[in-house]
């Protein structure tokens, strides 16, 4: 692979990225995020020195990519990381919860849980104080997304656990940008708080898939073929999980 300094002209106007240093990451891998944010996704170890030579291999690709999602963006509109929900669904948990604002003096914002105002909410949020303030709004409404997913994907995953007879070790909660779970060498299961907006279907898959890795920790033939045997069709709904970033909300960013 050349250097920057064989070839100066392959590397001009690349776009930015950041790197990502991954444990089980086998191979390099380039993500783009909803923002249009370039990931390179690395195995540990991996000589840095080639991403760049990478990066300007891949240049039509991102270009393409990134033109798509930019569309993708469009049709939403150009403000849409500055809207805040009305409402926030939670297929996994099979929760709905109306959100509405409440101005008041002060320089931040409270989130409370109120009893539902009407038929087929779970609930009710409401944030107060400074809610002219979009950014502190998001960070509430991702804080207490954290804490839904800590209350209701813990004991869910522990229920996979007593029906597989798969033990782990430890469980944590995140939220990652460009994995939904890990399971360590330890058995230590990491959960992405963002699962809670995926379908329960794709959400027992990443449990399972994870679960299964603390029998097989790779992805070898071995474990497919005893994570097929926990979920026959594992394969298909991995793809999905994969591409299933959209479903969560932008101010989750």
């Amino acid at each position: 692979m050349p250097s920057p300094m064989d070839d100066g002209a392959a590397y001009a106007d690349l776009p930015p990225y950041t790197v990502r240093e991954s444990r089980r990451a086998r191979r390099v891998s380039l993500r783009i995020t909803f923002r249009g944010e370039l990931v390179v996704v690395v195995p540990r170890r991996y000589d840095k020195r080639r991403i760049l030579g990478l990066v300007a291999q891949k240049r039509k690709w991102i270009e393409r990519t990134s033109a798509r999602i930019r569309e993708e963006r469009g049709l939403i509109g150009p403000h849409c990381f500055d809207i805040l929900p009305a409402h926030v669904a939670l297929p996994a948990l099979g929760e709905g919860w109306a959100v509405d604002y409440e101005r008041r003096l002060g320089k931040g914002v409270r989130l409370r849980e109120l009893p539902p105002e009407f038929e087929g909410e779970t609930g009710h949020i409401r944030l107060s104080g400074d809610v002219d303030d979009a950014e502190k709004c998001r960070a509430a409404l991702r804080k207490w997304v954290g804490r839904r997913a800590a209350e209701r994907l813990g004991p869910m995953l522990r229920d996979a656990s007593e029906e597989t007879g798969l033990a782990f070790s430890g469980l944590g909660f995140r939220g990652a940008v460009t994995r939904w779970a890990s399971c360590s060498g330890r058995k230590s299961i990491s959960l992405n708080t963002k699962l809670v907006f995926l379908p329960w279907k794709m959400v027992r898959d990443v449990f399972l898939h994870e679960l299964a890795h603390t029998a097989h920790p790779d992805h070898s033939r071995r474990f497919w073929a005893f994570l097929e045997k926990l979920e026959p069709e594992c394969r298909a709904i991995d793809k999905q999980v994969r591409k299933a970033w959209k479903m969560v909300p932008l101010w989750m960013d």
